[in-house]
């Protein structure tokens, strides 16, 4: 009897393996193209000579151009001209590496876009090479954050650097700020500083040289350094104060002077003061007097760090959180309930009609209904909920270890509130309310949504009620 033929079955083998490895292969890049297409970022694909393969969704969102009229758009169009050059130079660097069959590099950039309306916004752009399964270059992968409130941010706060600089500058009590980084950079000095010791920025560009020249002997030199060190070490102690001591400091003409130095380590800087109390034997109120100008001027850098950063997470108008300080607040309570499987709620909160205020009484009214709406709100919050301004006439709050039911008995309470409130020059307005529980492993901006579908519901059943998302409380 002869043996079975075998052959004939290897052909159906291998085709089922080969459907099954296409299988896998399209689930795997539908994966990924669900991935892109419901990210938040703009994830974007571009060949190796330019051309712009693929835009995600999310494009439209940060700059009003759809996937498609953004894949048509020439370099000009996408980018302001200095951020069309930096692109322009990678390209460049790009066509070297490949003529010369080295590998493609990583780039990231912060880079100016043009949005369809006209504005400019910013984006944190990181491209990567894409290879193939035997290692050839064939594509760059590209994704595109949104930092427009960051920049802006820098902004203001260069912009309040440059004007403590300003008053730093003509201060009787020389100042010097360096950096803790390794490089020990001396990145600011005041007319007082160089009136005092002399030293030109090119001679002592870092601390290590400040120490260097201003203690020439070196038995000295080591006696300073251990006090100065310890000192610093000592300011985690005393919320970032230096304390002061006083020194030998020889100046760039030879003159040794007694100096008291005293300072504030701020972030990864540390900001220096200088006192020259070489006569206070004869003069001791005047050492009184450097003394205190010191810590005037190490005050007023602390008060106007601490300005900052409350200005950076303040509603201008209301005086409550922003939204950048709410969405910060939403990520830490997700990861939270994540890892403790508390409850936490959201309210979304609309004031209606309240385009009509500002016709009928005028935009200042319409201000002052907002301030007294979030004074009477906040009045009746926890101290753990978090109230913030999300927009125009809309509000938020956070509301930790409360679930669904508890968190719409909130808003009903509130929503009461307002309507049984008569506003100065207004009389009685209402506010309509979105409420939605948090789900285990749900995105910010998905768990936002929800309460924003609620609120939308609300305003669409008549306005002044309170609408739960999706039936959660069944």
């Amino acid at each position: 009897m002869d043996a079975p033929d075998e052959t004939h079955d290897t052909p159906s083998v291998s085709e089922q393996a080969r459907q099954q490895a296409e299988e896998r292969l399209q689930a795997s890049e539908s994966r990924c193209r669900l991935l892109a297409e419901n990210a938040s970022d703009v994830i974007w694909t571009m060949s190796l000579d330019g051309r712009i393969t693929y835009v995600s969704p999310s494009v439209e969102r940060l700059r009003g151009f759809t996937p498609e009229e953004a894949m048509q758009q020439p370099l000009e169009e996408i980018l302001t001209p200095p951020s069309a050059a930096i692109t322009l130079d990678y390209f460049s660097r790009l066509e070297g590496l490949l003529q010369t069959g080295r590998p493609p590099e990583r780039a990231r950039n912060e880079l100016e876009y043009r949005c369809k309306d006209g504005s400019t916004i910013w984006c944190d752009v990181h491209v990567l090479p894409v290879y193939s399964a035997d290692g050839i270059p064939v594509e760059l992968l590209g994704v595109s954050r949104d930092i427009t409130a960051v920049k802006r941010g820098e902004s203001a706060a260069k912009r309040s650097e440059e004007r403590i600089r300003t008053m730093l500058q003509d201060l009787p009590v020389a100042i010097a700020v360096a950096s803790l980084e390794p490089d020990q950079r001396i990145l600011y000095r005041n007319t007082a500083f160089d009136r005092l010791f002399g030293w030109t920025p090119q001679e002592i560009p870092t601390h290590a040289d400040w120490f260097v020249r201003a203690y020439p002997e070196e038995a000295y030199r080591r006696a300073v350094l251990d006090r100065w060190n310890a000192a610093i070490a000592l300011a985690a102690e005393q919320q970032g104060q230096v304390t002061p001591h006083e020194f030998r400091v020889t100046s760039r003409d030879g003159r040794v002077k007694d100096v008291v130095i005293g300072g504030t380590v701020l972030d990864d800087r540390l900001i220096c003061s200088f006192a020259d109390v070489s006569e206070r034997k004869r003069f001791e109120a005047e050492l009184v007097q450097a003394r205190d100008a010191a810590e005037t001027a190490n005050r007023a850098l602390r008060k106007a760090n601490a300005e900052l950063q409350r200005v950076a997470v303040t509603d201008r108008l209301t005086g409550i959180r922003n939204r950048a300080y709410f969405e910060e607040a939403v990520a830490a309570q997700i990861a939270r309930a994540a890892r403790y499987d508390v409850p936490v709620s959201l309210l979304l909160l609309d004031l209606d009609c309240f385009k009509a205020i500002n016709d009928t009484h005028g935009h200042l009214v319409g201000d002052r209904v907002l301030i007294e709406l979030t004074r009477l709100i906040g009045g009746h919050l926890r101290e753990v909920d978090v109230l913030a301004r999300w927009g125009g006439e809309e509000f938020v709050i956070l509301m930790p270890h409360c679930g669904a039911r508890e968190a719409v008995h909130a808003a009903e309470k509130l929503r009461s509130l307002v309507a049984d409130r008569v506003f100065p020059e207004v009389g009685t307005v209402t506010v309509s309310v979105g409420v939605a529980e948090y789900r285990l492993h749900e995105s910010d901006d998905a768990w936002i949504k929800r309460a924003d579908d609620a609120l939308y519901a609300a305003k669409a059943g008549g306005r002044n009620r309170v609408c739960l998302a999706d039936r959660e409380m069944g």
